[in-house]
């Protein structure tokens, strides 16, 4: 990484230029002239100083953030091409989100540890958008889940169609919901449950910050949203509360064994969405990603064609 983004990181983080410079072995006036120089670049003033010590400014703030990515990003390159060098096993790494790993990334996996005995593997288990974040930077080489919708064509990403499925409402057993005929217009009455909720980790990655992030056309006014980046927590609150979970309708038994339950909408829109392999254009896959993906895509067939998968469509 250029080593006035280093010099730069290390005294945002210190707070001050003298330990910096320490830090980094250099001189005090070295990394003064390379902050200044890298101020001049960008057009704005990035540190300020006080009786506190150096801090930064909100144009500091904004290119901090992308720096510690930045450097996160070089150290993990680095590692690796060590760990490549020392002859070591790399991990396979791959990402996932909650439904498809426990209706069917989980078995599929358990055999494929069975059949290659030894081989490390590492499973991130989360959102799409925090999937294909984790995919950008190099933490995983794939990721089985959601097409994500109005994505940054400039990033390279690249989704192959597995099969389709049908979204659907959850609530909580004794919701005021389960008790008549529900209609899209009785949804808008509850607070909404968000797992997947857009940050600006995720800015970036997607072009605009309304969008939705599936291709479903439905779109309720919500008295209040409650959101969180975990399924766990999530059940948690639609156990506690009257909010409502819009959620893929493969996952309906598994929220069952929680207390949660499935609502019949009586004008049910029928909408599918699009569940696939996402990986980087610019990135060839290893021969352990390439035969893994060969297992995923022969086991989601043999679901669709023999019925196992109930849910699933073409």
């Amino acid at each position: 990484m250029d080593r006035r983004l280093r010099q730069f990181l290390a005294v945002a983080e210190t707070g001050n230029v003298s330990a910096a410079a320490e830090s980094l072995h250099v001189s005090q006036p070295t990394i003064s002239v390379n902050l200044r120089r890298l101020e001049e670049e960008h057009g704005v003033t990035l540190l300020k100083r006080s009786s506190r010590g150096v801090q930064l400014t909100d144009f500091g703030k904004v290119l901090y953030n992308h720096v510690k990515v930045m450097a996160r990003l070089d150290d993990q390159a680095t590692a690796e091409i060590q760990n490549l060098k020392a002859s070591r096993q790399k991990a396979l790494r791959i990402g996932t989100g909650f439904a498809w790993w426990s209706i069917f990334v989980r078995d599929i996996l358990k055999r494929d540890q069975e059949n290659q005995a030894g081989r490390s593997l590492h499973v991130d288990v989360c959102s799409s958008l925090d999937g294909l974040r984790n995919l950008l930077s190099g933490d995983i080489a794939c990721f089985i889940g959601t097409k994500v919708a109005r994505l940054n064509d400039n990033l390279g990403f690249e989704f192959e169609h597995l099969f389709s499925v049908k979204d659907a409402f959850f609530v909580r057993e004794n919701h005021p919901l389960c008790k008549k005929g529900v209609t899209l217009e009785d949804l808008a009455d509850y607070p909404k449950l968000d797992v997947a909720p857009l940050i600006n980790r995720h800015l970036g990655i997607v072009e605009r910050d309304d969008f939705n992030p599936t291709h479903t056309s439905r779109k309720l006014n919500y008295p209040g949203v409650f959101t969180t980046n975990s399924i766990t927590a999530g059940i948690d609150i639609l156990q506690d509360s009257n909010t409502v979970l819009t959620y893929p309708i493969a996952c309906e038994q598994i929220f069952l064994k929680h207390g949660i339950v499935m609502l019949d909408l009586i004008d049910d829109e029928a909408q599918k969405i699009k569940i696939g392999i996402y990986r980087l254009t610019d990135k060839e896959p290893d021969q352990q990603l390439i035969q893994l993906i060969d297992t995923i895509r022969e086991s989601v067939d043999k679901l669709t064609r023999d019925g196992s998968g109930i849910y699933f469509a073409p």
